[in-house]
């Protein structure tokens, strides 16, 4: 317990000190890289959540109003590259009008950082790169009637509205690791989205096997998966991009559902 008063007592004085003193005042506040975050409550105070003015879309609007937290606030060197931003995704279709940042709850946004925190010591020229972060439940409206392909694989691979993703709870990303020397994404076997059994961890020693999965891909799947488990997210059996935080129940209980 002294551990955690520790943390805390660190954490509200450097607050204080950052807006009290005059002579920080209007100056941009540096982040700290590659920055390993005990996950407790305590960590996640107010005190974390350091403001800077930028011009928001109307999605960043929507998420600080449910007190998310932009997670490169936390860890500038994670990439973020919301492929629902633009018409690079299997929509072709920029549904997130302008966003640039992706959100979290401030305990989830602490895992992702501590994940980082776990490649970095394995690469230091590997980064985290996400793909998708918090998603409001009228946006999971929007994919799902503009998705037009089989009911099976359409269940598969998006949740309908009516049963919630965890995405809606800021309690899911979407994510793979880049090599920022080369700015290169690495090999993890098949595009992001992609509709396929090669996409699916469940089937990877099978592909491996085969040829149709190379062991670099395979390998480089395994250090993601190793990484974010370490910082307690969990894989799913259909997608090697996707990690959860935690289950629908506790999600419901806990967060907000971002409408």
């Amino acid at each position: 317990m002294r551990i955690y008063q520790a943390y805390f007592l660190f954490i509200c004085l450097f607050f204080i000190a950052c807006n009290t003193a005059p002579e920080n005042k209007g100056k941009k506040i540096e982040k700290q890289h590659s920055l390993f975050m005990n996950d407790t409550a305590l960590i996640c105070a107010s005190a974390l959540k350091i403001e800077e003015p930028f011009d928001v879309s109307y999605l960043d609007s929507l998420f600080l109003s449910y007190d998310l937290v932009d997670v490169q606030s936390l860890d500038s060197t994670i990439k973020v590259d919301l492929k629902y931003a633009d018409t690079a995704n299997f929509l072709k279709l920029n549904i997130y009008n302008g966003l640039k940042r992706a959100y979290f709850p401030c305990e989830v946004a602490l895992r992702v950082s501590n994940a980082q925190f776990y490649l970095k010591q394995i690469n230091p020229n590997y980064s985290l790169i996400i793909f998708d972060a918090s998603r409001p439940l009228h946006i999971q409206q929007m994919m799902w009637d503009s998705l037009e392909m089989p009911p099976d694989i359409k269940y598969a691979y998006l949740s309908p509205p009516y049963a919630i993703s965890l995405h809606n709870y800021g309690c899911a990303l979407d994510v793979s690791i880049i090599d920022i020397k080369t700015n290169r994404l690495l090999d993890m076997g098949s595009a992001f989205d992609h509709f396929g059994k090669l996409s699916q961890p469940v089937y990877e020693w099978q592909y491996l096997k085969t040829g149709e999965l190379t062991k670099e891909a395979f390998e480089n799947r395994k250090m993601l998966r190793n990484v974010m488990q370490k910082a307690k997210f969990y894989p799913i059996t259909s997608e090697w991009w996707h990690f959860n935080f935690c289950n629908k129940e506790f999600a419901a209980a806990k967060y907000k559902l971002i409408k």
